[in-house]
């Protein structure tokens, strides 16, 4: 968990410079859920569906 908590804010970054605000949204949200896990809060996932209801689309679209 302390790789991932170190490595979430460079995902972030690196989303952010490739102009990702879809990644750039998740990252900060898996960062944030981390954080929770680690001060012993259980997940909610009923949050999940409002998550991804107001998550950015992505543009780039193959």
């Amino acid at each position: 968990m302390c790789a991932l908590q170190t490595l979430l804010p460079l995902l972030k970054k690196a989303a952010g410079d490739l102009e990702r605000p879809d990644m750039v949204y998740w990252f900060k949200q898996a960062d944030a859920e981390l954080a929770n896990i680690i001060r012993g809060r259980p997940s909610d996932t009923a949050a999940i569906p409002a998550l991804i209801a107001r998550s950015p689309q992505n543009g780039h679209h193959a």
